[in-house]
C-alpha cells in the first residue's frame, strides 16, 4: 500500500466521513450523525476534519480543534479519530494522529489531547504506542436524553 493522502475534509466528504463516524457510534442514525458532523463544522470554524485517503477513497477520519486551557495553555484536542474496519493496522490512525501532532506544533501547541470509550481497547493500545498517557478521567453528566 502506498502512503496515504492526508487532507482537509471538504463539504463533499462529509456523507463518506458520516460511514466512517458511525463505526464509532453504532447506535446514532447516519442523518443524525450527518447533521450533527455539519453543524459542528459550520459552527465552530477552530473544528477541522482530516482524512487518510487510499487510492482516492477516505479509510480514516480525525477531527482536531485548538484551544487553551489554565493548567497547560495552548493544546490540540483529537477527536473522532476512526478507521474503516477493513483498512485497520494498516498504520492510517498513526498517520493521522502524527498529521495533527505536525498541525499543533505549527500553532505553538504544548500539549494533544483526547478521549477515547474505556471499552475500545484496540485505540488504547494505540494511544499508548504514540506516547499518551492517561492523566485524569473524563466525567460525564447526561442533562438530557441522548439519541443514540
Amino acid at each position: 500500500m502506498s502512503p496515504p493522502v492526508i487532507r482537509e475534509l471538504g463539504p463533499e466528504d462529509i456523507n463518506a466521513a458520516t460511514l466512517l463516524l458511525a463505526d464509532l457510534n453504532p447506535g446514532i442514525p447516519h442523518d443524525v450523525l450527518a447533521e450533527r458532523f455539519r453543524t459542528i463544522l459550520a459552527e465552530h470554524p477552530h473544528y477541522h476534519a482530516y482524512g487518510a485517503f487510499v487510492e482516492g477513497e477516505l479509510a480514516a477520519v480525525a477531527s482536531a480543534w485548538i484551544a487553551t486551557k489554565i493548567w497547560c495553555g495552548r493544546y490540540l484536542e483529537l477527536d473522532n479519530l476512526v478507521v474503516g474496519p477493513t483498512r485497520r493496522s494498516l498504520g492510517l490512525g498513526t498517520a493521522l494522529i502524527r498529521h495533527l501532532e505536525e498541525v499543533a506544533r505549527e500553532n505553538d501547541c504544548n500539549i494533544a489531547v483526547l478521549d477515547s470509550y474505556t471499552s475500545n481497547h484496540a485505540s488504547h493500545r494505540l494511544y499508548h504506542r504514540l506516547g499518551f498517557e492517561i492523566w485524569g478521567f473524563h466525567f460525564v453528566k447526561p442533562l438530557a436524553a441522548l439519541d443514540r
